[in-house]
């Protein structure tokens, strides 16, 4: 168990790091930087510059590598050495998509999100595999940890869907989903260690708990929904200041939700210090969630600054993992009233 929690840890961190990579990534406007997948423009390693993605005589290619001509992706159909002149017979029009730019921070950008991917799957898959030598004893952590490798596979798989659909809006959202749900299965699997001792508190404050777990979770997917508005606005125009004028009311639902929010975790932030419960994961997501408060204002009304987009997103998700240890470390107990005693 000791070896599967040390698993569960480390692919947190990594989870986290792909967070945070596929944040810069929407920022940097960088998702279609390698327009194929799983490789990237037909490579294990992407081109670093355009004279790698152009067509020239006498060139060796091989079957499958991409190249750009006249504003079109194309793939070589076999291993070959060009002629003088372009053959549509050597080559496939790319038909996926109509996305036909190199740009080469993009493409690099991208690609590191996808190593960091590939990478977090590995401890995954490690950890389901140690697992199953204790199915009999622990079925249950056997269990979330097939739910993991499944749910690491549906993200890798929903990755291609967002590339073949050239960053389709619905596919986002759930990718931003999946990653919650593996967040919630290894949190899960670490708090099943069985040196950690569980905290007290009384059932309405869990029930807050709870409640104040799941507003979060939707605020995040709101805000990722909100997040591909702004996408749609910086397609139109460049000019930042007329971004929050294009978005419709979720961005207003989602403004306000932060704020009830952050109002219901100041109220738990007191009350976790007056019954002394000693918390601490809700003290820091309180904390999390006051910074993100004061950076969705800075983006809301300075134009959404580019740097910020990834803080918002770790900010938040940071809170959720805080909050969803917070429901699993501890226990609802009823605390009796002491009755007045009579003379």
């Amino acid at each position: 168990m000791v070896n599967i929690s040390r698993l569960a840890r480390i692919s947190l961190v990594l989870i986290f790091l792909v967070i945070l990579a596929g944040a810069v990534v929407r920022t940097t406007g960088s998702g279609m930087g390698c327009p194929d997948w799983p490789k990237c423009f037909g490579h294990l390693i992407p081109p670093t510059n355009a004279e790698q993605v152009m067509f020239h005589e006498n060139e060796t290619y091989k079957k499958g590598q991409f190249i750009v001509y006249k504003d079109a992706l194309w793939v070589a159909n076999e291993n070959f050495t060009t002629a003088k002149k372009f053959s549509k017979k050597d080559w496939t029009r790319y038909e996926k998509h109509e996305y036909a730019t190199f740009n080469a921070t993009h493409t690099w950008i991208e690609y590191v999100n996808r190593l960091l991917g590939a990478l977090s799957g590995l401890p995954v898959l490690a950890m389901f595999i140690a697992s199953l030598f204790v199915l009999r004893k622990q079925p249950i952590i056997a269990l979330l940890a097939a739910a993991t490798l499944f749910a690491l596979g549906y993200e890798a798989w929903l990755g291609k869907l967002v590339v073949d659909g050239n960053l389709v809006p619905d596919s986002i959202t759930k990718h931003m989903m999946g990653s919650l749900v593996i967040v919630v299965l290894l949190l899960s699997i670490i708090s099943m260690d069985e040196r950690m001792k569980m905290k007290q508190v009384s059932v309405a404050f869990r029930g807050l708990l709870i409640v104040a777990l799941l507003l979060l979770a939707v605020q995040i997917i709101l805000g990722t929904q909100v997040r591909e508005q702004v996408d749609v606005a910086a397609g139109i125009t460049q000019d930042r200041s007329q971004w929050i004028e294009m978005l419709d009311a979720k961005v207003l639902i989602h403004r306000s939700g932060s704020i009830l929010i952050f109002g219901l975790l100041a109220w738990m932030f007191w009350r976790n210090w007056r019954n002394d419960y000693a918390l601490h994961s809700l003290t820091v997501a309180f904390w999390l969630i006051f910074l993100e408060v004061i950076v969705g204002t800075v983006m809301y009304y300075f134009n959404v600054p580019k740097f910020l987009q990834p803080v918002h997103l770790m900010l938040s998700t940071g809170a959720f993992a805080l909050l969803v240890w917070g429901v699993l470390r501890t226990e609802a107990v009823v605390v009796k009233k002491s009755k007045p005693q009579g003379d």
